[in-house]
């Protein structure tokens, strides 16, 4: 790496050469960071010491892109007028991971890149910000591929908040911009809230522009929208002004929602791993108010108690519910099918009215979740202790996995759940981003999934897709036809789930199922789903027979193990599997999915006859509470899934497209989602997200 010459220093105005002696100045960490036109935090070009805030969200678009020059008629070290969209997030505190679609005309291709950034967070605050970079990262075309390092010194001032950053890097391809290469350096002036001055020198050009940011409270503080115009540039070839937009949100949903305010989660990191984590970059707490500050009913006679403690649970919309009590040991089951979301919502509900209500005799709480007449979770724990708890004087009592099993009270409050339909409603979505045809191909529609329970494990699934829009390339006769979503049924499924000794859980089931353009398969398929009693380790497998109804004597036979570990202090599912997939590709994935409230962050790497770098996101889409179903119930999905990818270290040395790769048969894999709360019910994740068992009783109840 090489560092500012005198000639390049002397391009900087003067007040970044002060401000670099006026580097050692009481920090403030009010500025906010956001994306600059490479997809990465930063300036306009270049990157900061800083990453973004743990569990941030960002989209922007710049009309400035410098890549792919090489396939224009204009060559040389210059940058042109086009598009690019990118997206990064921080999934860990001091990791920031993004992906950039860069191109000139958005109907005549793009170059999709992904970035990495790392600032170590044990270094104090009141030092300095660095961080260590790769632009590109693992790309076949390359043309953005950089490596870079960056020191940044935040100041507070009377006459307002300075920024000064520092760095060096390199990049190895020849045909863009060799920015970086020469040394770094930008400054950085906000006066007010809303207005940040910037100038930078990339290594090769230097900039003059404005950053504007919307005031915090003008969105509730969920998200901010934000801004960047390049007023000044010595960028040859051009006279356009360029400019930025983009919005900044949060992950955390249903909890932590609020970007200026600390995460719970964090807290939790710092305290499992203090040398990772210095206390300067921590902010100060919230004060959590009680939840229960007095016991109800609680010198009732004991079947009175049960009585009103049974009326309670069915008045949040519980089904299939039942309250017994023996030897001073309080049972409770119900089914949850208000809070779809989360299942930590219903459990922390029923826990609290169990702490509320429950007489003074009442030594231990059995509980016991099920769905569709299966029993799926069962814990016990001290009734003392969970009244403190939810008191605010004591953590989470220890629960104690037990097998779960029917009830056996003899009296039930409720009816069951089968019979109901059950309505979703979410978008399906193909996608092509960053190809030959253009910035971004879609085709869209609205799936509406019906589940039927019949009795006890038995379901029917049925999917109905209606087409929303599509791009041209999605039409007849154009390059992605065959991946187009058109109106119809799509998919038929009767599955059949049954509990086995040793906490086993298995279905088997039949189905009828429509993929692409001529893809039409009748299947059985079956199921298999462990985990251990904490819920710390998990084993499943998928597998099943399909022959086509389209063409004769085809067939596809598919297999896949899965293995996955969930980390309690990271609230973090690490998962690895093997074998063969819908499309008869061979190989594995490893994923890293982080939680935050009910969105997930994925990201994941898979070869199986390709190798693709991938970075996803599941949300939900509906609201913390669906109303409860009577004849029918109507919601939408708990959980929708959206990504997107790039190739790396293609054997055939080309960026080719091969959608569909490491992708699960229809239905054949649902276990974990559809009964155990999206992999998410169990002992290990309650205990690292309990805090929201009170924020649920608090807020949700139905008084």
């Amino acid at each position: 790496m090489k560092i500012l010459s005198f000639n390049q220093i002397s391009k900087l105005p003067a007040a970044l050469i002060l401000l670099f002696f006026m580097s050692f100045m009481t920090p403030t960490s009010a500025m906010v960071d956001d994306l600059n036109y490479l997809g990465t935090s930063g300036l306009f070009f270049i990157p900061t010491g800083t990453t973004l805030d743990y569990g941030e969200f960002h989209f922007s678009h710049t009309n400035m892109v410098d890549v792919a020059s090489y396939r224009h008629s204009k060559q040389g070290e210059s940058a042109y007028e086009g598009r690019a969209f990118s997206f990064a997030t921080s999934p860990f505190p001091g990791l920031e991971i993004g992906m950039s679609n860069m191109g000139y005309d958005p109907d005549h291709g793009s170059d999709l890149i992904a970035n990495f950034k790392y600032s170590p967070t044990f270094i104090p605050k009141n030092w300095f910000d660095l961080s260590i970079g790769a632009i590109d990262l693992g790309g076949m075309t390359g043309n953005q591929k950089a490596l870079y390092s960056a020191v940044s010194k935040e100041m507070d001032t009377s006459i307002g908040e300075f920024r000064l950053t520092l760095g060096s890097g390199s990049q190895r391809q020849q045909q863009t911009i060799k920015r970086y290469e020469g040394g770094f350096a930008g400054i950085e002036y906000q006066p007010f809230e809303w207005l940040t001055a910037v100038a930078e020198h990339d290594g090769v050009n230097t900039h003059y522009g404005f950053k504007f940011h919307s005031p915090a409270h003008w969105l509730s503080g969920q998200a901010q929208i934000y801004g960047s115009a390049i007023l000044e540039t010595d960028i040859d070839a051009t006279n356009t002004t360029f400019f930025g937009v983009g919005i900044r949100t949060s992950l955390f949903s249903a909890v932590d929602g609020d970007l200026n305010k600390p995460k719970q989660r964090k807290k939790t990191i710092a305290k499992q791993f203090p040398w990772l984590i210095d206390d300067s970059r921590q902010g100060a707490g919230e004060a959590i108010k009680p939840v229960i500050t007095e016991s109800l009913n609680t010198d009732a006679p004991l079947k009175d108690n049960l009585d009103y403690l049974r009326r309670a649970l069915v008045k949040q919309g519980f089904e299939s519910v039942w309250v017994a009590e023996r030897h001073g040991r309080l049972s409770i089951g119900f089914e949850n099918p208000v809070f779809n979301r989360n299942e930590l919502d219903a459990l922390g509900i029923a826990m609290g009215l169990a702490a509320q209500i429950a007489s003074s005799n009442i030594r231990s709480l059995d509980l016991t979740l099920s769905k569709y007449g299966v029993a799926t979770l069962r814990f016990s724990t001290s009734m003392s202790q969970l009244k403190a708890f939810y008191q605010n004087n004591a953590k989470l009592p220890p629960l104690k996995p037990l097998i779960a099993k029917h009830n056996d009270a003899s009296e039930q409050a409720s009816d069951n759940s089968y019979l109901i339909p059950r309505i979703s409603f979410s978008p399906k979505i193909r996608h092509f981003i960053g190809t030959e045809m253009g910035m971004l191909d879609y085709s869209i529609a609205l799936r509406s999934t019906i589940e039927v329970p019949l009795w006890s494990g038995g379901v029917f699934y049925g999917d109905y897709d209606y087409q929303l829009t599509e791009t041209d390339d999605f039409q007849r006769g154009r390059s992605f036809y065959r991946w187009s979503i058109p109106s119809r049924w799509s998919n038929f499924a009767f599955k059949q789930l049954v509990k086995m000794p040793l906490n086993i859980y298995s279905s088997l089931g039949v189905g009828r199922f429509k993929g692409v353009y001529n893809e039409e398969y009748d299947g059985i398929f079956a199921e298999t789903f462990w985990q251990s009693p904490s819920g710390a380790h998990m084993l499943a497998f998928s597998g099943g027979y399909y022959g086509s109804r389209i063409f004769s004597g085809v067939s596809r036979d598919v297999g896949v193990g899965r293995y996955r570990y969930y980390w309690e202090d990271l609230d973090l599912a690490i998962s690895i599997e093997s074998g063969q997939y819908w499309m008869q590709d061979q190989g594995s994935r490893f994923e890293l999915a982080f939680n935050f409230g009910d969105t997930k962050a994925h990201f994941y790497i898979q070869d199986t006859d390709h190798q693709f770098l991938g970075f996803g996101f599941s949300m939900p889409l509906g609201v913390r509470k669906d109303r409860q179903p009577h004849q029918v119930q109507l919601r939408g999905t708990d959980s929708y899934y959206l990504s997107t990818s790039t190739m790396i270290n293609s054997d055939m040395g080309c960026n080719c497209l091969v959608p569909g790769r490491a992708q699960q048969a229809p239905y054949s894999s649902k276990l974990a989602d559809q009964y155990f709360n999206n992999d998410r019910l169990n002992i290990k994740y309650i205990r690292s997200n309990q805090q929201r068992l009170k924020d649920a009783y608090s807020n949700w109840t139905e008084k």
